[in-house]
């Protein structure tokens, strides 16, 4: 179920550092998707008592850092979906694995967490949080909708559930990392949150202020050598758009910009997402954002 986590290299360029990856998670699988080159399922899964889940961006980008040697601390809200991941990751090698449950929207609670980490290593941090985790449940999961359709409460919870999570880390963070030699931070966000499209009133905004906030950060914290990233994934294979309406509508949208969406689906794998980080992670430079889409999928990168 790993194949694509195992095909990277066992390596240990991350070894030494802690990296907190939150929103970890799966679902079921309910649809494959395929890689329009290889033909090869576009999903990054994992075996659940003999059913297939699909993991999201952050337990993927957790078993990409795993493999580069880090010690990688998952968060969810959710112990038995930590524990599942933390098993099945267990089956292949890499650094070490920790987690902690907690609600990201409780000051306390991220307070008590940050304060409660292991300072024997540099800590990094990877920020993937969303609707995912239950604040708002959205009809088939479906975030593209014409602006009649979008009620005030989406709007209010979208918008907290990237934003809320993400600062009351940063502030608890910040301490410890201004006194490391050499930070490394990325925040997901969007490909919605620079190319618009007329489902995305609520989407494309909530996206958009995750990645302004990453920009206010890298500019901000640069002079500490706190090193920010904006990652802006497109459609990525997480379960996502395995309901039939989420497909409907992700084909509207690539119709507005003539896209290659109309017969078929393109999906990247949540590895691919993790690959990207790890690369901001590891490379000299200071990535300030990366694009990516699956092959085939519109890259139009503004609106």
């Amino acid at each position: 179920m790993l194949e694509r986590l195992e095909r990277l290299a066992q390596t240990h360029e991350l070894e030494g550092k802690r990296i907190v990856v939150t929103g970890c998670g799966y679902k079921p699988v309910q649809k494959i998707f395929t890689d329009i080159v290889t033909g090869e399922p576009s999903q990054d899964s994992i075996n659940l008592n003999g059913a297939e889940a699909k993991l999201n961006i952050g337990s993927a980008t957790a078993g990409v850092l795993y493999r580069a040697g880090a010690t990688v601390h998952m968060v969810s809200s959710s112990k038995n979906k930590l524990e599942d991941i933390t098993r099945e990751f267990g089956k292949i090698r890499g650094g070490k694995l920790e987690f902690s449950a907690l609600d990201l929207m409780d000051e306390k609670e991220v307070r008590e967490f940050v304060q409660s980490l292991p300072k024997d290593k540099s800590i990094y941090w990877v920020q993937s949080v969303g609707l995912g985790a239950g604040s708002y449940k959205l009809k088939d999961d479906n975030p593209y909708l014409s602006l009649e359709e979008i009620p005030i409460e989406l709007i209010k919870k979208e918008t907290e559930a990237v934003l809320v999570p993400t600062h009351l880390m940063m502030k608890e963070f910040l301490p410890i990392f201004r006194k490391q030699k050499e930070t490394r931070v990325a925040l997901i966000s969007s490909m919605s949150a620079v190319r618009g499209y007329s489902l995305g009133g609520t989407h494309c905004a909530a996206k958009a202020a995750i990645s302004r906030y990453a920009n206010a950060s890298m500019i901000g914290l640069y002079k500490n050598n706190i090193f920010v990233t904006d990652i802006r994934p497109g459609a990525i294979d997480t379960g996502m758009y395995d309901f039939e309406t989420v497909q409907t509508a992700a084909k509207s949208v690539s119709k507005e910009y003539d896209g290659n969406w109309l017969n078929c689906l393109t999906l990247a794998p949540p590895t691919s997402v993790g690959q990207a980080i790890k690369f901001v992670f590891t490379t000299p430079a200071h990535i300030p954002s990366i694009n990516l889409v699956a092959k085939g999928q519109f890259p139009h990168e503004g609106s």
